[in-house]
């Protein structure tokens, strides 16, 4: 075969494969929604609907339940992808710029009522997913998961539900707070950051300050039904060290 043909030979295969990546492709763009917002979200026709909510990006796959961000500037700056549930977010800049920039943000009902309480949750390419009736106070649930693709943060249900509680979980690192835990001030603050990692069990740490900064850069696993007086657990497994309590511990 000469150089002609085979060049020719070379183009037909490069088309064949790019074709064929882009039939793959396109029920993948297709599937792509605009954003689906209750009628009964979002101001409910107070005002106009960019005042509660508006998208760093197009919004695309954005879902927003019944009877959420309905305070002025509750939901700004949201990104693509993010999921609210029904009644959260109703607080100024309760959900701002969650999931803006590449993350990713998923909030379930009747969370993150307060002020700032989830705002940056899973920003900057970072991942997090919050429960039901969880981070409802001032700054509970601020940056958590949020500032770079190593971030992740999971809160459970009825967790963080104090102000400042969990503030910057997981961010850099990653964290996981289960249900009905760190509900005290500032309990579980950077819990898992700076590329840490951080477990906390079932209605744990939950007195002030009694997990912060456990598992930051470093890692650190709470049992269950553990860690409940004031400062108990703060900076546990610091500095790269491995510390593991067990469930009903430090009580």
């Amino acid at each position: 075969m000469n150089t002609g043909l085979r060049k020719l030979g070379l183009l037909v295969a490069t088309a064949a494969l790019w074709f064929g990546a882009a039939a793959v492709l396109a029920p993948q763009m297709a599937a792509a929604k605009a954003p689906n917002i209750d009628p009964g979200s979002c101001g409910a026709g107070a005002g106009p609907i960019g005042d509660y909510c508006d998208f760093i990006d197009t919004g695309e796959d954005v879902v927003i339940a019944h009877g959420s961000c309905n305070v002025l500037f509750s939901c700004i700056v949201l990104g693509n992808g993010t999921r609210i549930g029904h009644d959260s977010c109703n607080a100024e800049a309760g959900c701002l710029a969650a999931g803006a920039w590449g993350g990713s943000s998923s909030i379930g009902n009747g969370s993150c009522n307060a002020v700032e309480a989830c705002s940056s949750a899973g920003f900057l390419g970072g991942s997090s997913t919050i429960g039901n009736a969880s981070c409802n106070a001032l700054n509970a649930c601020l940056n958590v998961g949020g500032f770079d693709a190593t971030s992740s943060s999971v809160i459970g249900n009825g967790s963080c539900n104090v102000e400042g509680a969990c503030w910057g979980a997981g961010g850099g690192g990653k964290s996981r707070v289960n249900n009905n835990s760190c509900n005290g001030v500032s309990a579980c603050v950077a819990a898992g950051a700076n590329g840490g990692n951080s477990t906390i069990g079932n209605s744990s740490c939950s007195a002030l300050e009694a997990c912060e900064l456990a598992g930051i850069d470093a890692t650190s696993v709470i049992g269950n039904h553990s860690c409940n007086l004031a400062n108990i657990c703060v900076s546990d497994g610091i500095g790269g060290n491995t510390r593991v309590i067990g469930n009903n511990q430090f009580n």
